[in-house]
């Protein structure tokens, strides 16, 4: 059975349920953590990558939330393993939970010349 690679920009993990008649059917978890030091390594990745097996991407497909992360750019799906800078150079580049950077606060130094960004 084929994989689906699913990339995503989100700082969070998201767990997509699947409902038949009213009830939890099945969970399919997408990683984040994108924007997010990693806790030993302080690293920081711009795009975290998610591999389900054809069918489980099937079920997830039609899913609100899932289709909403889809269309603001948060999500993107390929049938192949790619780079992650490659895939998440056309997406959104971070939710509003990711971690604060310099940048975020450059505009505060351009309104208060007193401010210190270091």
């Amino acid at each position: 059975m084929a994989n689906v690679y699913i990339y995503s920009t989100m700082s969070s993990d998201n767990d997509y349920i699947i409902y038949d008649n009213g009830f939890a059917k099945s969970k399919v978890t997408i990683a984040g953590k994108a924007n997010v030091a990693n806790k030993l390594t302080l690293l920081v990745k711009q795009v975290a990558v998610t591999c389900i097996a054809q069918d489980k991407y099937e079920l997830i497909k039609e899913n609100y939330h899932f289709k909403k992360h889809l269309e603001n750019g948060f999500l993107t799906v390929e049938n192949k393993n790619i780079e992650a800078p490659k895939v998440s150079k056309d997406m959104a580049k971070k939710d509003k939970s990711a971690q604060k950077t310099k940048e975020d606060f450059k505009h505060i130094k351009d309104l208060n010349p007193t401010f210190a960004v270091e």
